[in-house]
C-alpha cells in the first residue's frame, strides 16, 4: 500500500489544494487515492457512484468535464463510471488523442511514386503480406502504428520502409529521426537497423544502404531528441519551436509514459511522418500511463475509425520457430492461461533434458528465496565464466551479450543485488583463477562527459596491465570504447538486471527469476517481457504459484486515454 493512502500523512499536493483551492476535508481521501494511483502508474482513479458531481462539493479544486476552465482536478464520467483525474493528465490525454487522430486521417507527404511501385522495388521475398501492408500504410499515412511480439519483423519492416523513403528521392533524402524511450532501446534499434541495411536488395539505389546506416547511427532517446532540460523541466522543441523532421520512428512505445507522449506530439510539425512500433504485451512505462495499450485496444474495436485503419499487427513470428517451448509459454502468458503455462513448465522441468533441448524452455523449480552458484544451469555457468575470463574487450562484450539473469526485484537474495553478489563472490573465489574476474556493469544515469547513457552496458577488465571499462563501439564494426575507471559514472553490477531494465534487449540464454506469488510485481506483463528476451534458451526459476497468480485476472492501470479518443471521434 502506498504511504499516501495513510490518513496520518498529508502530502504537499493535498495541503496546497486545501489551502489554496479550498478543498473540503471530506474530499482529501479521494485525492490521496489519486496520488497513490499515479504512483502506481495510473492517470486516474475510479470514484464511488455516490461521489458528488458538482464543482461546489470540491471547493475550487475540481472542474467537471467538460471543464469550463483549468482546475487542479477534473471529475469525468466514462461508461457510466466516475473518475477523478489531475488536470495535467486530463489535458495530456486530450492532447494525445487529438494529435494522433488528426494524424491518422492525414495523408503522408507524397513520395513522387505510388506505394505499390515503391514496394515492387524491394523485389520478391523481402517482406511478408503483413509487413508489406505495414510498409504501404506508412507510405500513405502521416501516422502508422505497427505492433507485434518478438520475431515478427518490426525492425525488418522499419528498415525496408526507410530504405524506400530514402530511395524515393535520392537527391533529397528525408530528414529521419530514430528514437526510443531509453538509451538501451535506442542502441538496440540502431544495431538492428544497421544490420538490416546490409541485407537490403540490390534493386535499390546504391547510396540507400549508407544513408540508412547514417540514419540508424543517429538513434537517440526521446529526451535527447526533444532537447529535454532536467534543470528547467522543459524541452528545446515544443509547439512553438518544432523539430525539423520528415520521418520520426519511435520504437518500444510501451515504455513511453503519458507526459512524454504529449511532449513528443507537440514537438512534431504536421507534415512529419510518424511511425510507432511496440509490443503492447510488454511492461508499461515506469511513469504514469498506458498509452500504447490504450491505442491498441481502441484501434481493435469496430468503432476504432481512423486509428483502426493505420494499425497493423504483425503476428507471424520467426524468433521461436526452432524454440517452440518459449513461443508456447509466451502465448499462454499473453492469453492468461495459467493451466497451460504451468503444464508447459512441468513438461520442461530441467530434469527432462530431452524436452529442454528441443523446446528452448526449462523450468528450474522453486528457488526458495536462495541463490547460489551451484543452482544455476551448467550452460549458464559456462556462459558467465566466459564473460569473467575473456582476455579481450571484444570477446568479453560478445560473451556478455549471450547471457543474463533477469529478476523482478532490485534488492533481496533473489533480486538483482543478491544475484550479482552471489555470482561475483563465486567467480572471485574460484581456485586457480589467475586474475580478478571481469565485471559487467550497467550505467545508472546519462553522462555527457563520457557519452554513456543510462542503461549502457559494458565490462570492467584488465587490459595491458591497466583496469578500465569497455563499452560497445558507437559505430558498426568499430572498436570498443575505453573509459578510465576515474571517469566512469555511477554504475551497478550487471550479471543480473531487473526485468524493467532488460526491455529492448535480447540474449541467447536468459534465467528468469520470478518473485513471490504475493508480490505486486508478479504480473502477466512482467513474465512475458522476461521470457521473450531469450533468443535460444530461457530458464524459468520460481514457483508455480507465482505463475498462476500473475496470469490471473489482468489489472490494467486506470487511465482515460480511451475516453479521450472516444470524445475526439
Amino acid at each position: 500500500m502506498s504511504p499516501w493512502t495513510s490518513p496520518e500523512i498529508l502530502p504537499p499536493e493535498v495541503e496546497l489544494l486545501v489551502r489554496r483551492w479550498r478543498l473540503p476535508a471530506t474530499r482529501v481521501t479521494e485525492v490521496k487515492r489519486l496520488l497513490a494511483a499515479q504512483a502506481d502508474g495510473g492517470t486516474a482513479v475510479e470514484m464511488p457512484p455516490t461521489t458528488p458531481g458538482t464543482a461546489e462539493a470540491w471547493g475550487e479544486a475540481c472542474a467537471i468535464a467538460p471543464p469550463d476552465g483549468p482546475r487542479p482536478l477534473v471529475l469525468r464520467r466514462f461508461r457510466d463510471r466516475i473518475f477523478l483525474q489531475a488536470w495535467r493528465f486530463f489535458t495530456a490525454e486530450q492532447a494525445i488523442a487529438r494529435a494522433l487522430l488528426t494524424r491518422a486521417v492525414q495523408p503522408a507527404p507524397a513520395t513522387g511514386r505510388a506505394p505499390d511501385a515503391l514496394l515492387a522495388d524491394l523485389g520478391p521475398g523481402q517482406v511478408n503480406a503483413q509487413q508489406a501492408r505495414a510498409v504501404g500504410a506508412a507510405l500513405t499515412h502521416a501516422l502508422t502504428l505497427i505492433t507485434g511480439g518478438p520475431g515478427t519483423g518490426k525492425t525488418h519492416t522499419l528498415a525496408r520502409l526507410l530504405a524506400l523513403l530514402i530511395a524515393a528521392d535520392p537527391e533529397r533524402p528525408p530528414v529521419i529521426h530514430l528514437t526510443a524511450p531509453t538509451g538501451k532501446a535506442a542502441d538496440r534499434m540502431k544495431e538492428a537497423v544497421e544490420a538490416a541495411a546490409d541485407r537490403l536488395p540490390e534493386t535499390l539505389p546504391g547510396a540507400t544502404r549508407e544513408r540508412l546506416k547514417s540514419a540508424a547511427a543517429g538513434a537517440v532517446t526521446l529526451h535527447r531528441l526533444l532537447g529535454f532540460n532536467p534543470g528547467t523541466g522543459r524541452c528545446r522543441y515544443h509547439a512553438g519551436e518544432t523539430l525539423r523532421s520528415d520521418v520520426v520512428i519511435v520504437d518500444e512505445c510501451s515504455m513511453v509514459d503519458t507526459l512524454l507522449w504529449q511532449a513528443l506530439l507537440a514537438a512534431l510539425p504536421p507534415t512529419t511522418r510518424l511511425v510507432l512500433l511496440g509490443d503492447p504485451n510488454q511492461l508499461e512505462s515506469v511513469a504514469a500511463g498506458d498509452v500504447l495499450g490504450s491505442l491498441v485496444r481502441f484501434a481493435a474495436r469496430e468503432s476504432g475509425g481512423a486509428l483502426r485503419a493505420v494499425w497493423i499487427e504483425l503476428t507471424e513470428s520467426q524468433r521461436f520457430r526452432h524454440r517452440p517451448g518459449i513461443g508456447r509459454l509466451a502465448n499462454a502468458v499473453v492469453h492468461s492461461a495459467p493451466d497451460e503455462a504451468v503444464g508447459l513448465l512441468r513438461e520442461n522441468a530441467v530434469t527432462n533434458q530431452a524436452a529442454v533441448a528441443a523446446s528452448g524452455l526449462a523450468w528450474l523449480g522453486d528457488h526458495g528465496a536462495r541463490a547460489t552458484w551451484e543452482r544455476l544451469p551448467a550452460a549458464v555457468q559456462s556462459a558467465l565464466v566466459a564473460v569473467a575470463d575473456a582476455r579481450e574487450p571484444d570477446d568479453a562484450l560478445a560473451a556478455l551479450g549471450r547471457v543474463r539473469l533477469l529478476s523482478a526485484h532490485r534488492e533481496h537474495a533473489m533480486g538483482v543485488a543478491g544475484l550479482n553478489a552471489a555470482i561475483q563472490h563465486h567467480l572471485s573465489l574460484r581456485s586457480g583463477a589467475s586474475r580478478a574476474p571481469n565485471l559487467p556493469v550497467i550505467i545508472n544515469h546519462n553522462d555527457p562527459e563520457t557519452g554513456l547513457k543510462n542503461g549502457s552496458v559494458g565490462v570492467i577488465m584488465q587490459v595491458a596491465g591497466v583496469r578500465a571499462a569497455f563499452f560497445p563501439a558507437p559505430a558498426w564494426g568499430g572498436a570498443p570504447v575505453r573509459v578510465p575507471l576515474s571517469r566512469l559514472p555511477a554504475y551497478s553490477s550487471a550479471w543480473a538486471l531487473t526485468i524493467h531494465r532488460s526491455q529492448g534487449s535480447e540474449f541467447d540464454l536468459v534465467v528468469v527469476v520470478l518473485p513471490a506469488e504475493e508480490s505486486p510485481l508478479a504480473t502477466r506483463e512482467l513474465i512475458y517481457t522476461a521470457i521473450t528476451r531469450a533468443r535460444e534458451q530461457v530458464y524459468v526459476w520460481g514457483a508455480e504459484a507465482t505463475v498462476r497468480a500473475a496470469l490471473g485476472e489482468r489489472a490494467l492501470r486506470c487511465t482515460l486515454l480511451e475516453a479521450s479518443l472516444e470524445a475526439v471521434v
